[in-house]
């Protein structure tokens, strides 16, 4: 009779007392769908994998700190190899912040423009864009933020964020159309 399989709260658990076992269990059930997520955040498969074994050794130091009652233990583990991601692209002073400001512009400025009455015109329509995304629910900005700029899935946003995936269409279905609603002077 083989022993019942324990959840990942549990192997989490069992890591943070020090069972390399536990910790090998955690490793081979999460590390492919942490990698996926360090791919779509770094767009590099070697920077996905130098922090696939960076966040294993931290989340092997911090393991200690999970707690059941506080949450599930895949979200407080893809919160410390997003934490981990974001700090190496700000080590790496990587661009991803700038192609996603211009990203941002390029939804708003769909082609570019020369004169300066249309860079003041340009520049306008961002501020106008700005000011009605700010109007957005904070979750759902934060959904579409996700989606569209960081290029991430609904399915991984879902995941990552421990909520059901329609609920993150939803979310961001309804803040794309008050986007739209307010584009259009519906405030």
């Amino acid at each position: 009779m083989t022993p019942p399989e324990l959840t990942e709260e549990e192997l989490l658990q069992r890591t943070g007392r020090g069972d390399s076992r536990a910790f090998d269990q955690v490793y081979d059930r999460m590390a492919p769908r942490i990698f996926g997520l360090l791919r779509q955040m770094m767009h590099d498969g070697r920077e996905a994998e130098d922090l696939l074994q960076d966040g294993f050794v931290l989340l092997w130091e911090k393991a200690s700190t999970f707690d059941p009652d506080r949450g599930k233990a895949f979200p407080w583990v893809v919160s410390l190899f997003r934490n981990k991601a974001i700090d190496r692209m700000r080590m790496l002073g990587r661009r991803n912040r700038l192609m996603d400001s211009e990203a941002l512009e390029q939804v708003a400025l769909p082609e570019s423009v020369h004169g300066s009455s249309e860079d003041e015109a340009a520049s306008e329509r961002g501020l106008v864009v700005g000011e009605a995304f700010g109007k957005v629910p904070k979750e759902q900005r934060r959904l579409i933020e996700l989606a569209f700029l960081k290029g991430l899935t609904h399915h991984v946003i879902a995941e990552s964020m421990g909520i059901p995936l329609e609920t993150v269409r939803t979310n961001i279905r309804k803040g794309l159309l008050r986007l739209r609603d307010v584009l259009k002077g519906g405030a």
